[in-house]
């Protein structure tokens, strides 16, 4: 008589082998303490989310696998450790490209989905009031001066309007039309590498005039210690300081800057044009510190897939010009109203 244990074993056995889910498109193949590990995004995979495989994994699905192999061919870079950074952050919805030069990640870089805050910059306070709305805070909302966005989720307010959105304390739930930013990321990214541009952001995706593309994240540092980076990182060009100034006037400094150089995200890969297809935004979600909204990224015209995704470093540039100890350097932007110079 056979025992239970020996009847599963034949059980299992009659039964075929479950084959692995097929793999719609595999994104690269990092060595990582000398394994091979290849990055797949397969068809039933919700969100863009990405899966770290075997080789075992992709033999599966050939063709997958030949059309990668064929771009491979073109990298001329070890991208390896630029998807480590993407994996220890989650960040799915990003690929990197480079078929120019044999850059493979930004070197003294992490990448993070969130603001960190320097210990001289308070921490801002959640308010104590909050909404109890019921209908998707389209009207009258506590929160919200006035209704930024529209129902597809696109800032409808002019640029000089700062946005408000629900809190975590409100009622509303998390489809309430006043919640976009913190929804975080909801666009796929290829990051690229240009020969004179360096690392710049292509869109994967048709995206409408007013859309959330991404929030800029960095390190939260204080008005002294920005002072200290910018004259350093200005002088080679490389500054990623943007002051959170929204509550100051033109005379006024802000007490507080966000900087990317060395924590961001994808949006630390944004390219200047002098004809730019976004702008950026101040937002206020969890608080109502005018010295501390948070930043984030809309598109200001209708954006084709493919297209990169590029804001002005210098929108005072007629200003900036005309005064003589501003440091230049020259723009490679190639757009129809390029100023020849990107000013700092």
């Amino acid at each position: 008589m056979a025992t239970e244990r020996n009847s599963n074993a034949v059980l299992a056995r009659s039964q075929p082998a479950q084959r692995p889910p097929p793999v719609e498109e595999i994104l690269y193949d990092p060595v990582v303490n000398s394994v091979r590990f290849y990055i797949v995004r397969y068809a039933s995979s919700t969100n863009g989310e990405t899966t770290w495989v075997d080789e075992g994994a992709v033999a599966s699905s050939p063709q997958a696998l030949a059309k990668y192999q064929a771009w491979r061919k073109h990298t001329t870079a070890d991208l390896s450790q630029f998807y480590v950074l993407l994996g220890e952050a989650q960040a799915h919805r990003v690929t990197v490209t480079n078929t120019v030069d044999s850059v493979g990640y930004p070197e003294n870089f992490t990448y993070i989905n969130e603001n960190i805050y320097s210990d001289e910059v308070p921490r801002p306070c959640t308010p104590l009031f909050h909404c109890g709305c019921t209908d998707g805070c389209v009207s009258k909302c506590p929160c919200v001066q006035e209704v930024c966005y529209d129902g597809d989720g696109r800032v409808c307010v002019p640029p000089s309007v700062p946005l408000m959105e629900c809190g975590p304390k409100c009622r509303c739930g998390p489809e309430c039309i006043a919640r976009v930013v913190q929804r975080g990321i909801q666009l796929s990214f290829e990051i690229r590498r240009f020969a004179l541009k360096g690392w710049g952001v292509m869109t994967k995706h048709k995206v409408a005039r007013g859309t959330f593309i991404a929030e800029y994240v960095g390190e939260v540092i204080s008005f002294e210690e920005a002072e200290r980076r910018g004259l350093e990182d200005t002088a080679v060009g490389l500054t990623y300081l943007f002051d959170l100034d929204m509550a100051c006037t033109s005379t006024e400094a802000a007490d507080f800057s966000v900087d990317a150089k060395t924590h961001g995200n994808v949006s630390h890969f944004f390219n200047h044009s002098c004809h730019p297809n976004m702008e950026i935004r101040p937002v206020y979600i969890d608080h109502r510190d005018p010295r501390l909204h948070r930043l984030a990224f809309f598109s200001t015209r209708d954006i084709a897939a493919a297209e990169e995704l590029t804001f002005d470093y210098s929108p005072n540039a007629r200003s900036l010009a005309d005064e003589a100890h501003n440091v230049k350097f020259a723009c490679h932007c190639a757009s129809k109203k390029c100023r020849s110079f990107i000013y700092f």
